[in-house]
């Protein structure tokens, strides 16, 4: 049995979709896996507590938020997973043939709920072949000063699939095997009938955590969106400029927005990934601690020209086409080498 280690239990589309295609590719390739229910107190706490607390002066939100944090225990109920355990020492009881690490930001240990991590590394797990899958360090760079924990634990691995270059760095510098870098489990798996309908027409998705581009920026984008009859539709938070307001979608429902929409604006990296996925018009406004994966990925697909700093580059991405032919081609590639690499790895 093969035992997944990642972040499918939070409260981010992304998160939970990375690790439903990870969970559901393996399983149709013939290999029975279970997650592994690990998650601290501090960390749900944090998360939750940073969901709710701006929203408390606004009451219908609030209760909308709630419904979106229902929703996603509903989905996350339905994937295989084992009790929950929310400290190291109880993950050494559960022993697995192999335990995959990742996909997400799960080496990311500045700026994650929790902290830092160790079990994410390899710490306290209860198998002799670990490997990890898209692992990513998010803004966290390779050539900072990491703990010696983290450093330590890294040569546990026997295989690093790793998501971008920032990380490969990191796991070349540290880990005990040579690493590869290989696709989003989202870009691996196609969903099949997973994606639903929508009853919307003529919108333009907005999606964002909560970062916002300049004000400039956003009257521009309102003023494009009048000019072309476009609704503006934000997905997952509420923002007062946005035409409509869809909080609580379910994960399926988020993607089959992204599908439909006739262009997709945002900062996240698995906004970026669904748009890429579905071939659709897209641009995106970023912080500076977003750069080592979502940059990464627009300059491997040579469409670093969608990134939006001014208004002139938001107008130019809604005004000029993707050719996605040769992106196409890149994922396919990309596709071969990442399922060998989990081929390989997955043989003792």
């Amino acid at each position: 049995m093969i035992g997944i280690l990642t972040f499918f239990q939070c409260y981010n589309y992304g998160a939970y979709l990375q690790a439903y295609a990870l969970h559901h590719y393996l399983l149709e390739n013939g290999h029975d896996n279970i997650f592994i229910n690990y998650r601290k107190q501090k960390s749900i706490d944090n998360e939750l507590k940073a969901m709710l607390y701006a929203e408390k002066q606004a009451p219908l939100t609030f209760i909308k938020m709630l419904i979106k944090i229902s929703k996603f225990k509903i989905y996350q109920r339905k994937l295989s997973r084992t009790h929950w355990i929310s400290n190291r020492e109880d993950l050494e009881a559960i022993q697995f043939d192999t335990i995959i690490i990742g996909s997400d930001q799960i080496w990311c240990y500045s700026k994650e709920w929790g902290g830092i991590d160790t079990p994410y590394f390899s710490n306290n797990l209860n198998s002799t072949h670990i490997i990890s899958y898209a692992a990513s360090m998010g803004p966290d760079r390779f050539d900072a000063r990491h703990p010696r924990s983290i450093v330590r634990l890294m040569k546990n691995f026997k295989h690093l699939g790793v998501r971008d270059t920032n990380t490969y760095q990191f796991a070349k510098q540290f880990g005990a095997a040579e690493p590869q870098v290989v696709l989003d489990p989202t870009l691996l798996y196609d969903f099949k009938n997973k994606i639903k309908k929508v009853s919307l027409k003529n919108y333009i998705i907005f999606y964002s955590d909560g970062l916002l581009p300049d004000q400039v920026v956003i009257d521009q984008f309102r003023s494009i969106a009048k000019e072309k009859k476009l609704k503006i539709v934000s997905i997952g938070k509420k923002f007062d400029w946005c035409d409509l307001n869809i909080i609580a979608p379910s994960p399926f429902l988020w993607m089959a927005y992204i599908k439909h929409a006739s262009f997709v604006f945002t900062c996240m990296y698995h906004g970026l990934l669904f748009s890429v996925k579905f071939n659709q018009p897209f641009a995106m406004f970023l912080s500076a601690e977003r750069q080592n994966k979502c940059l990464d990925f627009l300059k491997e697909i040579n469409l670093q020209n969608r990134l939006v700093k001014s208004t002139d580059d938001l107008y130019a991405s809604f005004n000029s086409g993707i050719d996605y032919q040769p992106v196409n081609n890149w994922l396919k590639n990309q596709k071969e080498i990442s399922e060998t690499f989990l081929k390989s790895s997955l043989q003792k």
